[in-house]
């Protein structure tokens, strides 16, 4: 029999990962509250893949953002 089970823990304000143990066990703060999980070395390539790609495309549109604000002030100072 499967079970399964969602947990919304909110907006994590920061997290751990054991450098000295190798049993890749990862946890997840949103204050006092935590969530403790482990995942295979597939699993954390996955991650930061993703993570990689969103930080990527957050920066992007940052960049972009400044360049319209620095249009914006140029042509109101001519």
């Amino acid at each position: 029999m499967k079970i399964s089970q969602t947990v919304d823990f909110g907006q994590i304000s920061h997290t751990y990962l054991s450098t000295w143990k190798s049993d890749n066990e990862v946890e997840l703060y949103a204050g006092e509250d935590k969530v403790v999980f482990t995942m295979s070395e597939e699993v954390m390539k996955q991650l930061h893949k993703k993570l990689g790609d969103k930080l990527t495309e957050i920066a992007a549109s940052r960049i972009e953002e400044a360049h319209k604000l620095a249009q914006e002030e140029s042509s109101e100072d001519e």
